[in-house]
Formats: C-alpha cells, sequence, structure tokens
C-alpha cells in the first residue's frame, strides 16, 4: 500500500480519498468549455456567455476541478518548480474524466515553443499526458502539432489581447491526423489557446477535438 503524496496516510493511489476531494468540479458548469456557471435558469443558460457569442473549435472540456488551493499550488509547482510529481497526481484525477471519451482516441499534449521548452526544460501538458497514458490505452501522440509561433504567456495579457495572441500559433506535422483527438492541458482560462489548437487540428483534417484540463479556471 503506497501514502498519500499530500497527508501521507496510507492509501491505494497516490491520493487517499479524503485528499481527492479537495479538488472539487463547478456544481454548474458550461457544456462547451466547462467554465464555472451560477445554477441555470434552463439547459440553454449551460451554455457561457462567450461560448454562445463565438463558439470554439473545440468541441468539449472535461475537467477534474476548479482553479483554486491546493490544485493551483501543483499546477504552479510542476509549471515553474520542476515538481514533476504533480504530473502523476493530477492524472489520477483526471482518468476518471477521461472515461467519458472512447479509449482508442489519442493523447495529443498542448506544444510549447522551442525557446519556451528549452528555457523551462520540459513540458508539463507532455508530463500529465505521458502519466494518462499510462494509466489507460490511449496512445500518446506527441509530435503531431507544434507551436511554430513565439507568443506572450497569455496569463501575462487582457483578455481581449489573448484571441490575437494565439491566432496562427500552431502547426500539425505529418499527412495523417486521427479523426478524434484529445487535447492535454494543465489549466484552461478563456480557452483561446486551446481553441487555436484544435482550429489547426480541425483545418488538417480532425473531425472531433477534445480537451483535458486539470483545472478550470473562473475566467
Amino acid at each position: 500500500m503506497n501514502r498519500c503524496a499530500i497527508c501521507h496516510c496510507y492509501a491505494n493511489n497516490l491520493l487517499c480519498e479524503g485528499c481527492r476531494d479537495l479538488i472539487q468540479l463547478p456544481d454548474f458548469g458550461c457544456r462547451s468549455c466547462a467554465k464555472p456557471l451560477p445554477k441555470p435558469d434552463n439547459n440553454d443558460s449551460l451554455l457561457c456567455v462567450e461560448c454562445r457569442q463565438s463558439q470554439p473549435a473545440f468541441d468539449r472540456i472535461l475537467c477534474a476541478g476548479i482553479y483554486q488551493p491546493p490544485g493551483s499550488e501543483w499546477v504552479m509547482a510542476l509549471k515553474f518548480s520542476g515538481q514533476l510529481h504533480w504530473a502523476r497526481a493530477m492524472a489520477e484525477l483526471m482518468t476518471p474524466r477521461m472515461a467519458e471519451l472512447p479509449d482508442h482516441w489519442p493523447l495529443v499534449p498542448m506544444p510549447l515553443h522551442t525557446k519556451r521548452l528549452q528555457h523551462r526544460g520540459y513540458n508539463q501538458a507532455h508530463e500529465i499526458a505521458r502519466q494518462l497514458s499510462k494509466n489507460s490505452p490511449r496512445s500518446l501522440l506527441s509530435d503531431v502539432l507544434v507551436r511554430s509561433k513565439y507568443t506572450a504567456m497569455q496569463a501575462t495579457l487582457p483578455e481581449k489581447q489573448r484571441r490575437s495572441n494565439v491566432q496562427k500559433a500552431f502547426a500539425v506535422k505529418g499527412d495523417h491526423v486521427p479523426q478524434s483527438v484529445i487535447l492535454v492541458d494543465d489549466v484552461l482560462t478563456t480557452g483561446q489557446t486551446l481553441s487555436a489548437a484544435a482550429q489547426a487540428l480541425k483545418k488538417a483534417g480532425a473531425e472531433q477535438v477534445y480537451g483535458a484540463v486539470f483545472l478550470r479556471s473562473g475566467g
């Protein structure tokens, strides 16, 4: 039996049941982008304002929880402090949500531009996707999607500039793109980056592009 990575009590998995409950799903979320929403008045209210105004290129987002501590602290530790073990914890919490999708759909990690990858030394989305692949029969396609344009980090920009920042930022390598793919990332905020990546994949021939993220912010 293992010890929980957080409270160190004995557990069957990396996280015990009590610590797994620290990562909470929103009571209500947009059925497209998973943005947390207030209690809906009717089924139409299950789409957020942004998705009603401009439909994202992705088909749907699955998330393990909302962006708040302690999950948000794990994200920062993985992303900026090289604590790669958190990728395993994130994948463990994401795996039950992934069961909603066919297990032959491959995983495509959101790529980093080569400059940012060289600076950071690893891609946190790839680390999560690699762990997800270990937990399932899903194949991991690391080289299908590339970041062809060096952009400012989305978190540093006002919301209005985020769409233009990632326009034409992605390219697809090779002649064959699977019909259905799952884009994997750590966090989704406005969804502009993942939508731009999904658009590139669909232009290359993909018909369904779902997103799987650890946390969904309220942005």
